[in-house]
């Protein structure tokens, strides 16, 4: 059964790939998902399953619980006891802390062929420098630890000691959903928002693994990744889960998998410059990307970029923090390891190499992680980076101006006012800039297709005044900078025979009604419209338009809502075609 599992998911995958990347990613043992069903054959996930979106890539949410692309037993990594059923806070010996292909972009000198490095980070991390949404605000709300991130200016070319970061955004988020700060993008189907607590079971998902591979380019029979340690943590005080001792490994160790058989040790934790200071198991390798160069063996790195020549393999990874290797001087600068570096195997001294440890590639500071070394850490550790990966191809470019569209946004080059993470060019969305509401911050509100375009979709809004009500509107036209009403800009046009209603089903069902939570995030009260919907309870701004909505017909969406004090205010606007 598990065999045909991934099968299955790896055929879908091949179709999946001739047309956009194909993204998997883990989570960890103190994660809400673990024991939920699979949207794929509803098998309870596992801390050593690998994932993919229900959707096959990552979308704007709501989304469906994740399914298994690799699942961790027979067929899979080859990793037993099963675990299947055990739920979160359970320390299974089946947690994988990094996870590759194998097949991850060669990393090259940035002028040469450029591209970008994707991480995420754990629930404790905080972040600093610019860019939103970032590791600051996201953390901020507890939406962080299951986000992907990327550094949205190009890097000088490594290996980079600490130097002042140079703007990174979020990429990927964990339930697709508006966060907490505002901002939505496409995610995976995980639960968010995760305080930091020092508990076993978190409220929220981890993201503990990523491998993204390219268009065009499938996962194999083989996998690599690596167990998890069992030293305590020095944060929460709790022991990792230990699955690396239970399965005769380290956790600094690189392991292989072919077509599920048992895993192999394919790079010992010493020969990437761990486990040298606090002996076996000492270390734990948190995040990898890693290219082999096809011959099955591990032949290390001996410095930067000679594994472009293909005799060599590339391997970048990560340390947890408690790894008794942070503080130890770096083989390249010399300076103190930190768990938000990219690490590399250690530079020899016939090359230059000032100790037996890791090389810096990427010092932390320069993604806008903490560290301890640059005094920017909250407590004795710095951001620790749970996932890494490098690409050098588009993950959108709807308007195709030839640059991904996130990167666009981040830079200021497209608009995207409604912050949903697609230019607004590719929605119809006319600049009517929403105003500031009693929070501070506009109100930003998002339509999302649920189901195949036109069935099914969604509508939210975020960064309300918490408890306050508000109702969605509906109308033929849209406007700019719109009408002053309240504290606000109805961007709905009202002249020129256009109609506004308030927008409910068929029949009168008053779903459009709802009431900001405490995070500041209302929803239609239905979840979903679909076509054949209606809109038949008037708006006393002209008279009511009635009717439903029809495959192809264009329409303007807005939230009206109660704002502080004695006033009332509104979001943006969207064009929507279903």
């Amino acid at each position: 059964m598990q065999i045909l599992r991934t099968s299955l998911l790896t055929a879908a995958f091949a179709s999946l790939a001739s047309a956009q990347s194909s993204t998997v990613f883990s989570v960890d043992w103190h994660s809400p998902t673990l024991a939920m069903p699979d949207s794929a054959t509803f098998t309870p996930i596992t801390q050593g399953d690998i994932l993919a979106p229900a959707a096959g890539v990552p979308m704007l949410g709501p989304l469906g619980t994740p399914a298994i692309a690799v699942t961790h037993g027979l067929g899979g990594l080859g990793l037993f006891p099963g675990c299947v059923g055990a739920g979160p806070g359970s320390a299974c010996p089946v947690e994988v802390d990094a996870f590759s292909f194998g097949m991850d972009e060669w990393v090259q000198p940035n002028g040469i062929a450029p591209g970008t490095f994707l991480w995420s980070v754990d629930t404790m991390a905080t972040g600093f420098g610019p860019g939103l949404p970032g590791i600051s605000s996201e953390a901020a709300v507890g939406d962080g630890a299951a986000d992907v991130f990327f550094h949205y200016s190009p890097l000088a070319p490594a290996p980079l000691p600490p130097g002042i970061p140079v703007g990174h955004r979020g990429l990927y988020d964990g339930n697709g959903l508006v966060s907490g700060s505002g901002f939505s993008y496409p995610g995976f189907g995980l639960i968010e928002p995760c305080a930091p607590i020092p508990a076993p079971v978190n409220p929220g998902d981890n993201l503990d693994a990523f491998d993204e591979l390219q268009p065009g380019v499938v996962g194999g029979p083989v996998s690599y990744f690596s167990l998890d340690a069992a030293f305590i943590d020095p944060v929460s005080g709790i022991p990792n889960s230990g699955s690396a001792a239970f399965h005769g490994f380290n956790g600094g160790d690189v392991l292989k998998s072919t077509a599920g058989l048992a895993p192999v040790l394919w790079a010992a934790a010493p020969l990437l410059g761990l486990d040298l200071v606090g002996g076996p198991g000492s270390d734990d390798l948190d995040a990898l990307c890693l290219r082999d160069n096809g011959d099955g063996f591990f032949l290390q790195s001996n410095q930067p970029y000679d594994w472009l020549g293909g005799t060599r393999d590339m391997l970048l990874f990560s340390v947890r923090r408690g790894s008794a290797v942070i503080g130890m001087p770096d083989s390249i600068f010399g300076i103190p390891i930190e768990e938000g570096d990219i690490l590399t195997t250690p530079l020899p001294t016939v090359f230059g190499g000032v100790s037996p440890f890791p090389g810096i590639f990427v010092a932390a500071e320069n993604l806008g992680l903490t560290t301890v070394r640059s005094g920017t850490a909250l407590g004795n550790t710095g951001d620790d980076m749970d996932a890494l990966d490098f690409t050098r191809g588009y993950h959108s470019d709807c308007d195709g101006d030839g640059m991904d569209d996130t990167l666009a946004i981040a830079l200021g080059i497209v608009v995207d006012a409604n912050m949903n993470g697609i230019p607004d060019s590719c929605e119809g969305v006319v600049p009517c800039t929403p105003l500031p509401n009693s929070t501070g911050f506009p109100t930003v509100m998002t339509g999302v297709f649920t189901g195949s375009p036109g069935t099914g979709f969604h509508l939210e809004a975020s960064s309300g005044p918490p408890a306050q009500f508000g109702f969605f509107l509906i109308g033929t036209g849209i406007t700019a900078p719109g009408l002053m009403i309240g504290s606000g800009r109805l961007c709905l046009d009202t002249t020129g025979g256009n109609l506004i209603a308030r927008y409910n089903l068929a029949g009168g069902v008053m779903n459009s009604i709802g009431i900001f939570d405490a995070f500041g995030v209302l929803q239609n009260a239905v979840g979903t419209s679909t076509v054949g919907s209606g809109f038949d309870v008037p708006n006393p701004i002209p008279a009511p338009i009635g009717g439903s909505i029809m495959v192809g017909q264009t329409w303007n969406f807005q939230l009206w809502h109660r704002d502080v004090p004695m006033t009332s205010n509104f979001s943006n606007a969207l064009t929507v075609t279903f």
